[in-house]
């Protein structure tokens, strides 16, 4: 039996795409399918929901900090593991998910970090 290989023109977006978010509303649909890494510099409080997710599937947001106290509000379904959002101007915020249930009541747990 041959051994296949996977390339990066084989795999989907959702493993190796990057997507610019922006928060016109206040709230953000993370689209699990479209993207692997989303950017965000939020210029007001922010409220994320999540669709297209799948058991098992990894993601990362980074979120610029802009000064000010601005929020931001994960679905009830997300528990926190470790760490704050920081929105000291510059800070670079580094948000892991990782969904663990798809069911009806999804179940998520995410970290939040900063470089040191």
């Amino acid at each position: 039996m041959a051994l296949t290989k996977i390339t990066s023109g084989v795999i989907s977006q959702e493993f190796q795409a990057g997507q610019t978010l922006i928060t016109a509303s206040g709230t953000i649909d993370i689209d699990w399918n479209s993207a692997q890494v989303f950017n965000l510099t939020p210029n007001q409080n922010t409220t994320f929901t999540f669709s297209d997710y799948k058991i098992g599937m990894v993601k990362i947001i980074v979120i610029i900090g802009t000064g000010g106290s601005k929020t931001l509000n994960f679905p009830t379904t997300a528990d926190i593991l470790g760490g704050e959002y920081d929105d000291a101007t510059g800070v670079k915020n580094f948000v892991q998910i990782v969904c663990t249930d798809d069911s009806s009541t999804p179940q998520f747990f995410y970290t939040i970090s900063q470089p040191s």
